[in-house]
């Protein structure tokens, strides 16, 4: 068992300059075995953002720590990903189905393990994971109407940045009884890994992203990216995690 010694996580979350409740949720473990962070970005107005996206963090993170064993391959982990998915918006839907105060909450999820010289990610909503090493790749696809539309080439990645509809997500955990979970493998040769909800690249371009997450100190990095979203308006709260280690022989 390679294990994942080494890695290091520095993560950060911030209510920003507008809004009164933070209503982001950010876990990260390590051990022997893997390692992993998730970031969810919830919504649904007073309280019920928090606790939809508080909820999909700990079901997913309870779900991983009962049904990940040393002997299965990247491909049934990845299974066991988005079967914690599909269990966290299930209780999430019938939560806001019982409880009026929280009704109509949802959230997005965005959860990048590493393990075996793997990156294993899921992903509902328009949160997003990249992995850098000298270059940035985006390796989630943002679920997001501006996002079709330049999918379809009605507009394209420059004019979807000031779309007046940019922030309207297609797809999200808790909203409906059933969930589609995007999901994928990649090789890890120890680039680093960001992941980040739209509080961040909704206001920082990756070019700018990667030349903060160049810099050394990951610690630094997350406080300058947070930072940077802040100086440009901070409407939205704004979560980040660095996930970094040693290259994989994989």
């Amino acid at each position: 068992m390679k294990g994942v010694y080494g890695l290091k996580i520095e993560a950060l979350t911030n209510v920003g300059k507008v809004r009164k409740i933070n209503e982001d949720s950010v876990a990260s473990f390590v051990c022997d075995q893997y390692a992993y962070a998730i970031i969810a970005d919830g919504m649904g107005g007073h309280l019920a953002g928090e606790v939809a996206s508080g909820m999909a963090v700990d079901i997913i993170q309870e779900y991983i720590k009962d049904n990940i064993t040393e002997d299965m391959d990247h491909f049934q982990v990845k299974e066991q990903m988005i079967k914690a998915f599909h269990l966290a918006n299930i209780h999430i839907y019938q939560y806001s189905c019982e409880n009026d105060s929280v009704m109509g909450m949802g959230t997005t999820t965005t959860m990048c393990m590493v393990r075996n010289g793997y990156v294993i990610f899921a992903h509902v909503g328009d949160s997003r994971a990249y992995l850098i090493d000298k270059k940035i790749k985006q390796i989630t696809n943002d679920h997001s109407y501006v996002q079709e539309l330049v999918k379809l080439g009605q507009i394209t990645p420059e004019e979807a940045k000031v779309h007046p509809r940019r922030n309207y997500i297609t797809r999200a955990m808790g909203v409906e009884e059933t969930v589609k979970v995007d999901a994928g493998i990649k090789t890890y040769k120890g680039q680093k890994i960001l992941i980040c909800s739209d509080g961040l690249h909704g206001k920082v371009d990756d070019d700018e992203i990667l030349a903060k997450v160049s810099k050394p100190d990951a610690k630094k990095s997350v406080k300058s990216l947070v930072k940077l979203a802040n100086d440009r308006g901070g409407e939205d709260n704004i979560s980040v995690v660095i996930m970094e280690g040693e290259e994989s022989d994989a």
